[in-house]
């Protein structure tokens, strides 16, 4: 994409608009503690880790380095992992937990883990075929470019923002300077598509970007109707509405 370029430039969220998980958490939490033998109702696990979740402090930004962040954020997993397992059965044990949380870990590295939600890789397909510059806004952990490549969406993207590489996320107004210059255009012309919570999307309408909460995509309108504006949409793949997620 060069200077002054009409194509559009638009950066989009992980979960919930790229990927989706191919199981709910309880389930995959399930069946990685029986293998360690603990067993669990997934309903249960499931429900402690939304709970653990929703208390839980920032991750990502901790850290000197890269390695000391990508470590960092396994630590925070590790207690995430360890906190919903003794909200669901305070008596649970495993004989070694930290074996067990780094193969539950791994787990959410592979693309097993996940799929490409339905309609977004025609989309990308559709929006490449127009020169758009696409970029990966995320505050999703360093798991995230195995698990892109896996899926065979990275090749689609020239760029990726993620906590761990630069200490930032969203909706840091550096994070989006970042982009708008690897895509030589300004800020307020970059489009955002994620499922983030409403003080995030509101946060970044005030960095100039158009925001397009996918939550709110209708199964009778198209994301690359959306993107593009009305002027520019033909019949492209629907993409279903989708609840707010959280990465496991």
């Amino acid at each position: 994409m060069t200077e002054g370029s009409t194509a559009p430039a638009i950066c989009f969220d992980a979960t919930g608009t790229l990927i989706e998980a191919t199981a709910s958490v309880g389930e995959v939490y399930h069946h990685v503690a029986c293998a360690h033998g603990v067993d669990l109702p997934a309903w249960r696990l499931d429900d402690a880790f939304r709970r653990v979740l929703r208390h839980a402090p920032p991750r990502g930004l901790e850290g000197a380095t890269r390695d000391e962040r990508r470590a960092n954020e396994v630590e925070w997993w590790f207690e995430r992992i360890r906190q919903t397992f003794q909200a669901a059965d305070s008596s649970a044990r495993f004989d070694d937990f930290r074996s067990f949380a780094r193969v539950l870990f791994d787990r959410y590295e592979s693309g097993e883990a996940w799929r490409a939600r339905p309609g977004i890789r025609e989309t990308l397909l559709r929006l490449n075929d127009l020169d758009s510059f696409l970029a990966v806004t995320s505050n999703f952990d360093h798991r995230l470019p195995k698990i892109l490549e896996a899926l065979d969406l990275d090749h689609f993207f020239s760029i990726m923002e993620i906590p761990f590489q630069e200490a930032r996320a969203k909706p840091e107004r550096s994070v989006f300077e970042s982009v708008a210059q690897a895509a030589g255009r300004p800020i307020d012309s970059l489009v955002y598509v994620g499922d983030d919570p409403p003080e995030i999307l509101r946060a970044l309408t005030t960095h100039g970007l158009r925001v397009v909460d996918i939550g709110e995509v209708q199964e009778s309108a198209t994301l690359f109707d959306l993107l593009l504006g009305p002027s520019k949409s033909t019949a492209p793949a629907t993409l279903p509405s989708t609840t707010p997620t959280i990465d496991p």
